[in-house]
């Protein structure tokens, strides 16, 4: 009998959320939940003997909201751990800061892995043409098998060594604030355009619950965790950013669908 497992996942292209599904469907009988279902009771039940964080990687490192959980996470010492970091090309400090967190609280040593996805902050660079992306999404299906026989045979990983750390630091800030993005806001600078037509969908798939409708409109509170979802899946393309050329094309993982979204942004409330 297959051994029950959890991951819980951190996305907004729709991305991880793929990558944790796959993981999920290789594994059997696992349940697949946003990560901010935690954000209130971080305790993982017992029933589950094996826990999966599965992250987007957030400018080299752990996006603030999951670092945030898993340190609140309560684990069954038993529970045995593994982590995935959904990345552009390099994770960074991602899987090195969340496995320091975890691993003391579990006895199992935590397994770790990188996967290369389409990059797809928006605000900071364009979408990659249709033939690059499917290279990557080819690589996303034969990768994942890997993965899942690693997870159910036990295989330990190699471990990642942190060096550079502050000058990494300083070149991924230098080169986003190049770029305009400000990797340590909690504002999110986006604002909507004549196109919006109060669908609402922005407010529904917004997991950090940052997104309200008021008389005057689309309002973003102070706690962005710039995922990017409400710019990536508005119908309209009625959401912009300062940064955004109007000619950008919106990206978001072809098998996700706004519905999966819209459930996502429902686990939270």
């Amino acid at each position: 009998m297959a051994e029950k497992t959890v991951i819980y996942y951190y996305t907004g292209s729709g991305n991880t959320l793929s990558v944790a599904r796959r993981i999920g469907e290789g594994l059997k009988d696992t349940d697949v939940r946003s990560i901010y279902t935690l954000k209130k009771d971080a305790h993982i039940p017992e029933q589950y003997g094996r826990v999966g964080i599965a992250t987007a990687t957030w400018f080299i490192r752990p996006p603030r909201i999951v670092k945030e959980i898993c340190e609140k996470m309560q684990l069954n010492s038993t529970q045995k751990v593994f982590i995935i970091a959904t990345c552009g090309g390099y994770d960074g400090f991602v899987l090195i800061d969340l496995k320091a967190i975890l691993q003391p609280k579990v006895n199992t040593p935590i397994q770790t892995f990188m996967l290369p996805m389409p990059p797809n902050h928006i605000v900071g660079f364009s979408p990659m043409p249709d033939r690059i992306v499917q290279i990557y999404l080819n690589h996303e299906k034969k990768a994942t098998k890997k993965i899942v026989k690693a997870i159910q045979t036990g295989k330990r990983t190699k471990d990642r060594k942190g060096y550079g750390r502050k000058v990494w630091n300083w070149c991924s800030r230098t080169y986003n604030l190049h770029l305009g993005v400000d990797r340590d806001s909690t504002e999110g600078g986006f604002y909507t355009t004549d196109a919006c037509t109060r669908c609402g969908v922005c407010e529904k798939i917004c997991q950090a619950g940052n997104i309200h409708f008021t008389e005057n409109g689309v309002e973003w509170g102070h706690d962005c965790q710039q995922c990017m979802a409400c710019i990536m899946w508005c119908p309209q393309k009625a959401i912009w950013h300062p940064n955004v050329p109007e000619n950008r094309r919106r990206y978001h993982h072809p098998d996700i669908k706004l519905a999966d979204m819209v459930c996502a942004g429902k686990e939270t409330e």
